[in-house]
């Protein structure tokens, strides 16, 4: 049997092989959203696509992190989570957005569902609410809204994954 060919113009352009000389200064994709939206599954997406791929990386080491990538003659794409998780920290992100989207291409997708679908994400995976054990989850996604409001204004996709499931 012979070899399969295919014409590279049916390959997505993410897929493409582009040899080095080629590229430009890299690109970030910045995964972002509410707790249970669905942010893991994105990023094995994006790895699955070639991207290189950190979940919860401090926002404080982007800015370096994006300088990095920016040199690197081997990473061209990535794609990072940053969530909640990241606590007080978090409210620096929309400035550090603005000073590395001035290194490289850089990209914000906000993850966002109903808050049944995310009640009931909890309910089967019984993980708790990153916000802490102490309050319900009804409530921490409540409070985890309000602390990801700005970043949602912010994104330049928001995908409500409401009706997905992992597959």
């Amino acid at each position: 049997m012979a070899p399969l060919k295919l014409d590279p113009k049916l390959i997505p352009p993410a897929r493409r092989a582009i040899p080095h000389k080629s590229r430009g200064p890299g690109e970030l994709v910045i995964i972002t959203g509410m707790s249970g939206s669905g942010k893991a599954s994105v990023l094995n997406a994006f790895e699955d696509l070639g991207y290189y791929c950190v979940d919860n990386l401090p926002v404080g080491l982007i800015p370096r992190f994006a300088e990095l990538v920016g040199q690197s003659s081997e990473i061209d794409r990535t794609a990072i989570v940053v969530d909640v998780r990241e606590g007080s920290q978090l409210k620096a992100l929309p400035a550090i957005m603005k000073s590395v989207r001035r290194m490289l291409p850089t990209r914000m997708v906000f993850l966002e569902a109903s808050d049944a679908a995310l009640l009931r994400r909890y309910s089967e995976t019984r993980r708790p609410h990153p916000l802490g054990t102490g309050a319900t989850v009804k409530s921490s996604l409540a409070a985890e809204r309000g602390h990801l409001s700005k970043i949602r204004a912010l994104a330049d996709l928001v995908i409500d994954t409401s009706k997905f499931n992992v597959h």
